[in-house]
């Protein structure tokens, strides 16, 4: 059997727990862990050095690598090895902030995160490095690209957690998640028990910025997106929600993209209230109940959570804010269950399964009446037909929990289910997974298993079913809505234990491969299940029946090349079919791929402007200014008199009198800069008189556009000096047969006495 460097290392550790169960008082526990470390530290090697000239070997988050001899020999050192796709090591990651809020670098304290790839596409580094800034991870972080280091060390799974003590030599090992306590506990006794030879030296910590701001950006790593499938067109009618993840809230748009409301951020949170109060932590899965209801996956709060748009409040729906414990199957009520990193949402409606097991039974008679007065109330009231009791419609809210490798429900009416069990409304339960992370296929669906579920879609019909992108798997799993049958669709591997069958293959059934697929669509018009797949960054279809898969591969709108997505984990289907909307997550946007055409764009996802409104003060030039629509120039020439009535007033020496121009379209748009280059001259200045060159950038369509050109003047009279603010209107007309260069001059008398109330002006 192979050995690790690290056995005497896990089994002292064993040992130490079993010990520390049995630990009577706080003293008791101390003496334990202290004799854990002096029996520990004088037998292991340390930890060998990250190899500068090792393949692969990429850091973030500093400015030089880290050398663990040079900076890090007189430091407790925490190395985590993670891999970025893994929903265990993700929720490590608070629990080693909350370690290095307690014990910083100056401490004595370094974590370093290690990681080592799964899947292909996590070794390229650009990849790694988006995470990071997505996870907000502040510590260094190497890119073992080639498992070099996880090799070296023997580790065996993710995540697993080594600190080592003094020189780099190893002392505690954990694997899994759920170690919180166990971390600080013996980080603290590793700290004191070294305490006069730590270091309190700085390290060359960096935090990396590698991809768009996100201060400058719409969107910031967006997951999730739902269009509203009540829109009627109304205006201020939400068209899309989009779960803009990296900061942490929630976009609602019309259909061009300009965004309508926002719901949260910019910071994690976990708060109800109205919008401008209301936070999330990382939300992902969308789902509209209703034309002004949308129910939110609050995935790092544990929770599910509802906005309201007709009074603009967040509310809890479910989950606690802390992640459930490992083995709970639910059946509490709304926010009394707790959840565990819930991905996507969707929403069901069902009949009730087993009718016979719900017998109508009719009211109780009030006090006093006779048994004969309820049959006669019954003949005087229509009785419902036993299809209408059949058909009536119970809603359920389907949950991905990606952290219990499971299916929730949320049941929003009481409800008959499978195999007759009644859950009452209200009731959160687990209905599919037993928790395993696992492909394994069952009639049972209690005994079935997923592996990190991310990613809902239901098909509707007589057998309905629901498609369940199971990424850890890379496989497309189906769950039959009618009797709980899980069974795999395509991709992954026969083997349920085998979480390692992925790549990029279209075929059919499980020879077909995907690589951490994270979002699904089925279009009921087209009967075609869309499927992102994530790591291969591409979008693909399956035909239902034949369990065929094809790559759509379209190409930009604009030219023949093909369209790149990165990473994209969240589509939405338009319900004519013809139209599937695409979170492009690692690029910051949202794409439309036109499923007739083959043909890819940009949802120009932004802000609304301002709403302009015309300055005070306004002068109306009297002429109209002319430039030819072949990037024609307009020279224009400025200056500002006073009245010559006013005989104590003056420019005051000096001091600046400012100008500026303003250039805006037939929209209102501000385009100075975008139309037009100023030539030797800026589109300000601060003396008069003044002087412009504008020139049209490039030809264009537009016929006109307004010009303002405004003064902030400092004048002075006998007792005081004060300022005086106005703007100058004129119309451009842009025309094909005027002159290349056409100059226009401006003068403006000004009378600014009564500066209390509209001053009377001319220009001309």
């Amino acid at each position: 059997m192979e050995h690790s460097p690290l056995d005497f290392v896990a089994q002292s550790c064993m040992d130490l727990t079993e010990a520390l169960s049995s630990a009577n008082n706080e003293a008791e526990r101390d003496t334990l862990i202290n004799n854990h470390i002096k029996k520990v530290w004088p037998c292991v090697a340390p930890v060998e050095d990250f190899k500068k000239n090792v393949s692969g070997l990429e850091w973030i988050n500093v400015s030089e690598p880290i050398i663990l001899s040079q900076h890090c020999l007189n430091k407790v050192v925490v190395l985590d090895f993670w891999t970025y796709c893994c929903i265990n090591c993700y929720h490590v990651l608070p629990d080693l902030a909350h370690l290095e809020k307690l014990y910083t670098v100056e401490n004595g304290l370094v974590v370093i995160g290690v990681h080592s790839a799964k899947f292909l596409n996590e070794k390229d580094y650009s990849k790694v490095a988006a995470a990071v800034q997505r996870y907000n991870i502040q510590h260094p972080v190497v890119n073992d690209a080639e498992s070099s280091v996880w090799e070296a060390l023997g580790i065996k799974c993710w995540p697993t957690i080594l600190i080592l003590g003094l020189g780099c030599k190893p002392l505690f090992v954990f694997t899994g998640e759920g170690h919180k306590d166990e971390l600080v506990m013996f980080v603290d006794a590793t700290l004191k028990h070294f305490s006069s030879r730590i270091s309190n030296a700085a390290l060359p910590i960096a935090i990396s910025n590698q991809t768009k701001s996100k201060e400058d950006d719409v969107l910031s790593f967006p997951s999730k997106l739902a269009l509203n499938t009540f829109y009627k067109g109304r205006s201020e009618e939400p068209f899309l929600a989009i779960a803009d993840t990296g900061h942490h809230r929630v976009l609602l748009t019309d259909c061009s993209g300009i965004v309508l409301r926002i719901i949260g951020g910019p910071k994690p949170g976990f708060k109800d209230g109205k919008f401008a109060e209301a936070q999330f932590n990382t939300p992902q899965g969308l789902c509209w109940l209703s034309s002004t209801v949308l129910a939110v996956c609050d995935t790092n709060n544990h929770a599910l959570r509802a906005i309201h748009l007709d009074d603009g409040t967040v509310e809890l729906l479910a989950g606690t804010g802390q992640q459930s414990a490992h083995g709970d199957l639910g059946g509490k009520c709304l926010g009394m269950q707790p959840l565990s990193s819930p991905w996507d949402v969707v929403l069901y409606s069902t009949p009730d399964l087993d009718m016979s097991v719900r017998p109508l039974l009719p009211p109780p008679r009030p006090p006093g009446q006779p048994a004969d007065a309820d049959r006669n109330d019954k003949s005087n009231k229509p009785e419902a037909t036993d299809k209408e009791k059949k058909d009536e419609k119970r809603r359920v809210l389907v949950i991905a929990c990606a952290g219990s490798h499971q299916i929730w429900a949320l049941f929003l009416d009481t409800t008959i289910w499978w195999k007759y069990k009644t859950y009452t409304e209200g009731t959160c339960a687990c209905i599919a997974g037993s928790g395993a992370e696992a492909a394994r296929n069952s009639a049972y669906p209690n005994t079935a298993a997923f592996a990190q579920p991310g990613g809902l879609t239901i098909r509707n019909g007589s057998n309905p079913e629901m498609f369940i992108a199971d990424s850890e798997s890379s496989s497309i799993r189906r769950l039959a809505l009618n009797t709980g049958q899980v069974s795999t669709l395509c991709g992954g591997d026969r083997n349920p234990l085998n979480l390692f069958a992925f790549g990029d293959v279209d075929e059919i059934g499980v020879d077909a491969k995907f690589q951490h697929p994270l979002a699904v669509a089925y279009c009921e018009t087209s009967k075609v299940l869309y499927v992102a797949d994530t790591y291969n960054h591409k979008i693909k279809k399956v035909d239902i029946g034949l369990q065929k898969v094809t790559s759509l591969n379209p190409t930009k709108i604009e030219t023949t090349e093909p369209a790149q997505f990165n990473e994209p984990s969240g589509i939405s289907i338009s319900p004519d079919g013809k139209y599937l909307y695409v979170a492009d997550t690692n690029n910051h946007s949202v794409r439309i791929v036109n499923l007739v055409k083959n043909v890819c764009q940009d949802l120009k996802v932004r802000l609304a402007e301002p709403k302009f409104t015309e300055p005070e003060n306004l002068i109306l030039y009297k002429s109209d200014l002319f430039v030819n629509r072949k990037c024609g120039s307009l020279i224009i020439y400025f200056n500002v008199s006073l009245d010559v009535d006013i005989k104590n007033v003056k420019f005051t020496p000096g001091a600046p009198q400012n100008w500026q121009i303003c250039v805006r379209d037939s929209n209102n748009k501000d385009v100075t800069l975008d139309d037009f280059d100023f030539v030797g001259c800026s589109n300000k200045g601060s003396k008069l008189p003044g002087r412009v060159d504008m020139k049209l950038k490039q030809r264009t369509d537009k016929t006109h556009y307004r010009l303002y050109l405004s003064f902030h003047t400092s004048l002075c009279d006998a007792s005081v000096c004060f300022s005086h603010t106005f703007t100058i209107r004129s119309t451009i007309l842009v025309r094909d047969s005027v002159k290349m260069i056409e100059s226009y001059k401006i003068t403006c008398k000004v009378n600014p006495v009564n500066r209390d109330s509209r001053t009377d002006k001319t220009a001309s």
